[in-house]
C-alpha cells in the first residue's frame, strides 16, 4: 500500500509538475508576443507627424527654385501589391533618356531624397522620386524593410525604362532606401536593366542591426532579451506583413551582384554603424567604390560635406563609364 501511495504522490507530482511546465510555457508565449507585437508595431507600422514631411517642410535642403523652374509631373505607378506609388519625375534642362530613381529612409518622404537631386541634375540625368509603400502618399498598409519594398522599386525601374527606352538608369538610395536597392539589385544581373546603384548608410543584416539597437550598442547582457523580442518580433511580422527579419539580408547575396555600387556612410553614424557599409563593400566583387564623409551622421553625409560627397558620386560615375569625362 505505501508503494502504492508512493506512486500516486509522484503521479501527482509529475502532473502538477507538467501542468505548471505548460502554463508557464504559454504564459512566455502570450508575453513574448505581446513584447514582440510593440516592437513591431513601433518599426513596421510608424505614425509620421506630417508637420516633419513633405515639400515645405524638406525645399530648403535642395535648390527649391531650380526645381519650381525645371519640367516636372506627379506620377503614379501601380505595386504588384495592388496600391498605387506616388512620386515626382523631374527633366533635366538638357534633354536625355537617363534617369536616377532616389529612394528615402523610413519615416520620410520623397521629398526628403530630393536633396540628391541637384547633384545628378548637374550631372545630366532626369530624375524620379517617390513616396515607398505606406509612406507620404503613397499605399500600402505597413513597412517591410525593404523586403517588398525591392518589389516596389522594381516595378519603378520598369516605369523608367518604358518611359525612357535605352537610358543609363540609377538608384540612389538613403538608409531603408539603400537597403531597398541593393536587395533589388540582387534581381538586376539577370534584367540588366540598372547600371549603377549609390547606397547611402545601410544596414547589411537586419537582424544584426535590430538585435545592435534593443541590446544597447554591444552590450552582451542584453543580447539573449534581444533574441528574444526579435524572435517573437519575427513572428508577428510573418503574420501580419508576410515576410521574414531574415530575409531582410543584403549581406548574404551581395557577392552575387556585378552592377558597380558605390558604398556611403557617415562616420559618426551611431543609428546604422558605418561598419555595416564597410562589410558590404569587402564582400562585393567590383566594380564598387566607397566613401566614408568625415564627421557625418546618420544620413547626413551629403548635406554634412556636399561638396565632397557629389565629387566622389561623380568620380564613380565616371571611373565605370556613366559620364563622359
Amino acid at each position: 500500500m505505501k508503494v502504492v501511495a508512493t506512486l500516486k504522490t509522484i503521479k501527482k507530482k509529475h502532473k502538477v509538475l507538467l501542468v505548471s511546465l505548460i502554463i508557464m510555457a504559454v504564459g512566455t508565449n502570450i508575453f513574448g508576443l505581446y513584447i514582440g507585437n510593440i516592437y513591431y508595431q513601433k518599426v513596421c507600422m510608424l505614425n509620421v507627424n506630417p508637420a516633419t514631411t513633405g515639400l515645405d517642410y524638406y525645399k530648403s535642403s535642395f535648390n527649391y527654385q531650380r526645381f519650381t523652374q525645371l519640367e516636372s509631373y506627379n506620377i503614379s505607378m501601380k505595386s504588384s501589391f495592388g496600391y498605387q506609388l506616388q512620386g515626382t519625375y523631374i527633366f533635366n534642362p538638357t534633354p536625355t533618356n537617363n534617369t536616377v530613381i532616389l529612394l528615402h529612409g523610413i519615416g520620410c518622404d520623397r521629398w526628403e531624397s530630393m536633396k540628391y537631386s541637384d547633384m545628378y541634375l548637374d550631372m545630366g540625368f532626369n530624375v524620379l522620386a517617390y513616396d515607398s509603400r505606406a509612406q507620404g502618399s503613397s499605399g500600402g498598409k505597413d513597412i517591410t524593410l525593404g523586403f517588398f519594398e525591392k518589389t516596389d522599386l522594381d516595378n519603378a525601374i520598369r516605369w523608367v525604362t518604358w518611359v525612357n527606352p535605352n537610358a543609363i538608369i540609377g538608384v540612389h538610395g538613403e538608409s531603408l532606401g539603400a537597403v531597398t536597392a541593393l536587395l533589388q539589385a540582387e534581381v538586376n544581373p539577370s534584367k540588366k536593366n540598372v547600371n549603377f546603384y549609390v547606397v547611402d548608410c545601410p544596414y547589411s543584416d537586419l537582424w544584426e542591426l535590430m538585435s545592435i539597437k534593443i541590446s544597447g550598442d554591444f552590450r552582451p547582457s542584453f543580447q539573449p532579451t534581444a533574441a528574444f523580442i526579435l524572435f517573437y518580433a519575427n513572428i508577428i511580422a510573418l503574420i501580419k506583413s508576410h515576410f521574414s527579419l531574415h530575409a531582410v539580408s543584403p549581406i548574404t547575396e551581395i557577392c552575387d551582384i556585378n552592377t558597380p555600387i558605390l558604398f556611403i556612410h557617415g562616420s559618426n553614424d551611431t543609428f546604422i554603424p558605418a561598419s555595416m557599409s564597410l562589410e558590404l563593400y569587402l564582400r562585393k566583387k567590383d566594380p564598387k567604390g566607397i566613401y566614408i564623409s568625415p564627421g557625418a551622421e546618420h544620413a547626413m553625409s551629403y548635406l554634412r560635406n556636399k561638396k565632397e560627397y557629389s565629387a566622389k558620386v561623380k568620380q564613380f560615375l565616371t571611373e565605370n563609364n556613366m559620364l563622359k569625362q
